[in-house]
């Protein structure tokens, strides 16, 4: 193995590393929908570090258009969201996503130049003066992209001076982190933001169904559906449907929450404790 090989392979494997984002178990992530940052659908675990009891989420390799944020805890009914939840949250993604545009387009152009123009230029024009300039560009980049981190830091979180020091030094000298700047800034920038109105927002995609309707039926078998009811109007969906039994033989158990089927009989849901199941009319 060269080289270059071994470099380009350490450089894929620190990036990908940068990509991704631990939290405690149970946490849940979102990313945003390509430019439109007032849509997000739920990512799903990377891998589990059940020893160490973290989630492990992975953000889009490509540096822009899309952004990942972490709840560290899982959505719930309460604490309510507000009435006009979702109307904020567009507002406030607008708004994130404007102010990192210009840092997460940067983190594109280091990594286009790490990942496809570096090389190609090694492998066709080796030995010419011209590789040691893209060299030095690519280290401008990363420089660049360091200082627009640290003055947008500084703007959004004046008084986190230390975090702020440490990462603009390793955006300066470390080009995967470079690649990944924003990451923190948009995480940190997000970490007020309600989970269900995130799931609200694109409510067509299936792993956002999926723990909406559940949501729901947590919320209608506990008898505190208001608050979420609230949020749902607001994002025009109609969760009517969600509370009908999951198979139509009759006699069938089901769990009213995650809607598991089990065979005919008393009992209580595996994954939802204290959960008793009931049947379908017969």
């Amino acid at each position: 193995m060269t080289d270059a090989q071994t470099f380009y392979l350490l450089l894929a494997a620190f990036y990908l590393y940068e990509c991704l984002s631990f939290a405690p178990s149970g946490a849940r992530a979102f990313v945003s929908m390509g430019l439109d940052a007032r849509r997000w659908k739920k990512r799903n675990l990377a891998f589990r570090f059940s020893g160490a009891d973290k989630d492990v989420f992975c953000a889009p390799i490509i540096p822009w258009p899309g952004m990942l944020t972490v709840f560290p805890l899982p959505a719930k009914t309460g604490p309510a969201a507000p009435p006009q939840a979702l109307k904020h949250l567009r507002k406030r993604a607008d708004l994130l996503s404007s102010t990192t545009q210009p840092l997460r387009r940067l983190s594109l152009l280091v990594f286009l130049h790490y990942f496809i123009i570096l090389p190609y230029f090694y492998v066709f024009f080796f030995g010419s003066a011209l590789v040691l300039v893209l060299i030095a560009l690519g280290e401008v980049l990363s420089i660049a992209t360091a200082i627009r981190f640290y003055c947008l830091h500084r703007r959004l979180f004046p008084d986190e001076k230390g975090e702020r020091r440490l990462e603009t030094f390793y955006c300066a000298f470390f080009p995967w982190h470079a690649m990944r700047a924003a990451n923190l800034i948009i995480q940190k920038k997000s970490e007020n933001w309600h989970p269900l109105v995130l799931l609200s927002s694109a409510p067509h995609q299936n792993a956002n169904l999926r723990d909406l309707s559940y949501l729901w039926r947590e919320a209608t078998y506990h008898g505190e559906t208001k608050d979420l009811a609230a949020i749902l109007n607001q994002a025009e969906i109609d969760p009517s449907d969600w509370d009908s039994p999951p198979l139509h033989e009759p006699g069938q158990s089901y769990c009213p929450l995650c809607h598991t089927t089990y065979e005919p009989g008393p009992g209580q849901c595996a994954d939802c404790p204290e959960i008793n199941l009931r049947r379908t009319n017969s």
